[in-house]
Order: structure tokens, then sequence, then C-alpha cells
């Protein structure tokens, strides 16, 4: 995506507005496949109807008591939801219809959602550790 950006130029030719797609696709179905591992994994519980996706990003949104905190934030959630959005529109039309001035911002976010989202995995992750850590301690 940064190759794709480098270029200021306002418009872009078929093939980069395609392969930007291609990317923003495969950005969020590979959260997707994160999500899904937490859900059965830690919830036990992966969503099943038609509005799966959109259950699955808010699951991960919300605490489990008992069994986990929330994976990620409200904040986070809400700017994912932009991305399974777009996934589902790139699912359901033909390249051709996709526009760059539509999907430059999504493009431009890429790369600030993906830090976003390895940070608060990191943090989800320290805070199993400690919690671990602090049922297996002697005080």
């Amino acid at each position: 995506m940064k190759k794709l950006l480098e270029n200021d130029e306002e418009d872009r030719s078929f093939i980069e507005v395609r392969a930007a797609g291609s990317i923003l696709h495969d950005f969020y179905s590979g959260i997707e496949k994160i999500f899904r591992r937490v859900a059965v994994a830690m919830d036990n519980k992966l969503p099943k109807n038609e509005d799966w996706h959109k259950e699955l990003l808010s699951q991960m949104a919300e605490p489990i008591i008992g069994i986990r905190d929330n994976f990620i934030s409200k904040g986070l959630m809400t700017k994912l939801k932009e991305y399974l959005r777009f996934r589902h529109f790139f699912r359901n039309i033909y390249g051709f219809e996709l526009k760059w001035n539509k999907i430059k911002p999504l493009c431009s976010n890429l790369e600030n959602i993906f830090g976003n989202l390895k940070q608060e995995i990191f943090e989800f992750l320290k805070n199993i550790e400690k919690e671990e850590s602090n049922k297996n301690s002697d005080f």
C-alpha cells in the first residue's frame, strides 16, 4: 500500500485501484481470522447467523466476564467497521466499479489502523501474561 500511496497524483490506473482494493480486502480478512481464533479459543462462541462478520467484530470489543477483557477497543472497532464494509463491497462488485477517491481514505489510514491493532493485541497479551503470573504467585 505504501508503494501505491507514494504517487501524489489524484488519479490511479485501473490496475492500481484494483491492487489497492485487493490489499484492503486482504487486510480485513487477515484481521477477521485473528478474531475468529480468539472467538473459538477463548470465548467458545463464534457467531453463526447472517451478520456474523459484524457480530464477531463487536464481540472483540466487548469483555467476556470471567474469560477475557475486550480484545480491541470500541474506538478501533469503529474504525475497522469501515474496512469490514469495504471487504463486503469488494466481494460483491466488479473490479472496474472501484473508485480511487472512495477508497483512498481507507488506503491512507491502513498503516495507522494496523499499528493501532498491533498495539492493542500486544496490550491484551501482556495483560493475559500478567493475570497468569498473578494466579501463579505465592502472594
